[in-house]
């Protein structure tokens, strides 16, 4: 929103001083000018104006991705604009009539051109109304939106919307989708469907994935989310493995990993021999290559999975529940609640073998 005072502070203060160039010259003041072109071009300086602001006013709207309310195209206003040496000149044969005809219909034009952009300011203010109460109540700013006429009531619209809007806190997106409700989970399959994670190498799609929103706290959100990756990464790149559930598992185990590679809560780290022992067996009985899992412990020991920097800075800035694990760090919850209770969270082969055989068990249930 800051962002956004700025550039309306601006804009204000810029339109005043192009305003200052439109004022009438003091009486007494010599012009060259004849009447009917002194009128003509003060409407060419109106629709310069206009056309700045209605560029000005797209670029915000890509900005913030907001869609055009209008969907028929309207004319653009610079069409209509004459060429350098087309101002009319008044020649005593007719031209002043014809001349006052097109004032008419450009000054009709320039009234229409004024109520569109305030129809747009009005759109804007509105959505930005719906994106502010979804940050204090996800459900709430999806129906408030839905109920003015600014987002879709589909499956479909509501996923893209938010992937693809700024402005939207990242943890109440995540925990959103990750609701059981059978509407939200919809919303989250349609969500993911959005990712094109074809080519992609694995530990990049992870990444792909997790800068849209912050996994929620709740084992069982994150859960349904994971899985429903795996299933996509996996229709995406069918020959990678032999089925959704190594995917699965495998992305249990690479959240794990950069847990256990840059949190100092993790004293004794993980090596490379480590991470591959403990993903035998889990593509459909078998091993995956030694150097493809080499290769994805050494991206990921070099480069957290995290989000953006900027992201990052405007979810630290909203206020968190204290009883919610947030973040990445919260895949630790999953199967290893009771172990951090009674003792120091540490990375050992029994307890990454015990976490191991809960993903294989998910697994074999979700299969």
């Amino acid at each position: 929103m800051t962002v956004i005072s700025t550039h309306q502070t601006y804009l204000r203060e810029w339109s005043m001083d192009f305003l200052k160039l439109l004022k009438v010259p003091p009486p007494g003041t010599a012009t060259t000018l004849l009447p009917p072109q002194e009128v003509t071009m003060k409407l060419e300086a109106m629709k310069s104006l206009v056309a700045i602001l209605k560029s000005m006013g797209d670029w915000m709207n890509k900005q913030l991705h907001i869609p055009d309310p209008h969907s028929a195209k309207k004319p653009d206003a610079a069409e209509n604009i004459p060429g350098p040496g087309s101002l009319p000149m008044a020649n005593g044969n007719g031209d002043e009539a014809v001349e006052g005809l097109d004032s008419h219909s450009e000054t009709s034009t320039e009234a229409s051109d004024v109520s569109t952009i305030e129809q747009q300011r009005a759109y804007k203010l509105e959505f930005q109304e719906g994106i502010s109460l979804f940050n204090r109540n996800p459900k709430k700013g999806i129906e408030f939106l839905i109920n003015a006429n600014k987002l879709g009531n589909s499956v479909e619209e509501i996923a893209a919307f938010l992937k693809n809007t700024s402005g939207l806190n990242k943890t109440l997106i995540g925990d959103y989708i990750g609701e059981r409700e059978d509407f939200s989970l919809k919303v989250m399959h349609a969500y993911v469907e959005c990712f094109d994670f074809q080519g992609l190498d694995f530990d990049e799609a992870i990444r792909v994935f997790l800068q849209g929103f912050r996994l929620p706290g709740e084992a069982q959100k994150i859960d349904r989310i994971m899985e429903k990756f795996a299933e996509r990464y996996w229709k995406c790149n069918p020959k990678v493995f032999s089925s959704a559930d190594t995917a699965y598992v495998l992305a249990y185990s690479v959240i794990l990993l950069n847990t256990d590679a840059h949190k100092p809560m993790v004293k004794n780290k993980m090596s490379a021999d480590d991470f591959i022992r403990n993903n035998r067996g889990i593509d459909d009985g078998k091993d995956l290559p030694e150097q493809y899992l080499r290769f994805l412990f050494e991206r990921i020991s070099k480069k957290e999975i995290k989000m953006k920097e900027y992201d990052l800075a405007l979810q630290q800035k909203q206020p968190l529940n204290s009883k919610r694990v947030l973040g990445l760090d919260s895949i630790l919850n999953i199967v290893i609640r009771k172990w951090s209770e009674e003792k120091h969270i540490e990375t050992s082969d029994d307890l990454i073998r015990h976490m191991q055989e809960q993903f294989k068990e998910q697994a074999r249930k979700s299969e």
